[in-house]
């Protein structure tokens, strides 16, 4: 007994003596660590503003998150006592998700752009990090609209990375430009802060409103409007829009059917036989992929397209008058066939009720996007 005693304290005390020893060893070091990760920090730093003699980190003022863009860092750049400029990391998300230094100079320009971190598609969304992507940023105003297709040129197949990537520029830039005018006397912007738009569906009765402004509505009978075509798609219901003057300004069509997975539109269709446009009610498509339906870029292509056109997506049927969604052909097919199926039924709807327009359709056959099988 006396001897597991003994050994029980000799235990204690070489216990004592690590903890105390760990303890004196880190207090030793950890200035020493501490150093070295910030001259890592500086060097990086100094990659995108070598003229700069030193950064201050102001990250505890810096403002907060834009959006699902966050501001992890910010250093204002100076040299000798005055502000050159201001570097933020940012992380936000891409087809997965990026981290990046955004520098900036006193003139509300963008300097440099470097990656710290990138989680897309190797070879795709990764080209975001690479020249000449990358490259067309560097000199860019902030003011500037960093919008695909306008002033951004997107990487093909890698169109979500794209987007994204100009985004979180705009984003911190946006921020350290702000900082910098306010703190530091640097030119000012105009305008208010980007707005990171969050991609979401609509409600019916935000739909409805979009797509048929300051129009009354008005639910129809659950047979006034069927799907007389293809089965696989569900036309649900449909409320009529109605003018100031009581006329029929047009029939909103809820349609459900298969995209990549499954989604509900509402389907806007006019006297005129053309669209009112097409709001996206529920997806549960790729987040990333199919999700991109809810975009304006996309869904805003449909409004006054006829009730008459092919409704056939490309690059699978080549002759096709709609573009697919980048690395989303599946959802893309799904959306126009439930997309032509409503704008024949609504438009003959208010062919036969309201005295609408006849269009002129190809209805032997009626042909729709053929979907894969998914496994």
């Amino acid at each position: 007994m006396k001897t597991m005693f003994k050994l029980s304290l000799t235990l204690a005390a070489y216990a004592v003596v690590a903890c105390v020893g760990l303890a004196f060893v880190y207090n030793a070091t950890a200035p020493i660590i501490e150093a070295s990760a910030a001259n890592e920090v500086k060097g990086a730093l100094k990659v995108l503003f070598p003229e700069a003699s030193d950064f201050t980190d102001v990250s505890s003022e810096f403002g907060g998150p834009a959006g699902s863009i966050g501001f992890d860092r910010a250093f204002v750049a100076v040299s000798g006592d005055a502000p050159i400029g201001m570097i933020v990391q940012a992380t936000g998300p891409t087809y997965k998700s990026s981290t990046l230094l955004v520098a900036v100079d006193m003139n509300r320009t963008v300097t440099k752009v470097q990656f710290t971190a990138n989680t897309d598609t190797p070879g795709l969304g990764t080209k975001t990090a690479e020249s000449p992507f990358i490259d067309q940023f560097f000199g860019k105003k902030i003011d500037d609209e960093f919008k695909t297709g306008a002033d951004v040129t997107a990487i093909s197949g890698a169109t979500i990375s794209s987007k994204a990537v100009a985004a979180i520029i705009k984003a911190a830039a946006w921020q350290a430009g702000d900082y910098l005018a306010k703190n530091h006397g640097a030119a000012a912007g105009s305008g208010s802060a980007p707005v990171v738009a969050e991609l979401a569906p609509f409600t019916l009765e935000a739909g409805l409103a979009e797509l048929f402004p300051e129009c009354s509505f008005e639910q129809l009978p659950s047979d006034a409007i069927a799907n007389s075509v293809e089965r696989s798609v569900v036309l649900s219901e449909a409320w009529l829009a109605r003018s100031s003057d009581g006329s029929a300004a047009g029939v909103g069509i809820v349609a459900k059917g298969q995209t990549y997975k499954a989604s509900t539109l509402l389907v806007g269709v006019l006297p005129d036989a053309t669209l009112a446009g097409l709001r996206v009610l529920a997806t549960t498509d790729s987040a990333n992929y199919g999700k991109e339906m809810l975009s304006p870029d996309f869904y805003s292509l449909f409004a006054g397209k006829s009730v008459a056109d092919a409704y056939l997506v490309k690059p699978s049927v080549p002759e096709g008058d709609i573009d697919s969604i980048s690395g989303a052909t599946i959802s893309t097919q799904g959306v126009a066939n439930m997309l032509k199926i409503a704008a024949y039924e609504g438009s003959r709807y208010l062919r036969s009720a309201h005295g609408g327009k006849a269009a002129s359709f190809a209805e032997d056959p009626f042909i729709l996007n053929v979907i894969p099988e998914q496994e």
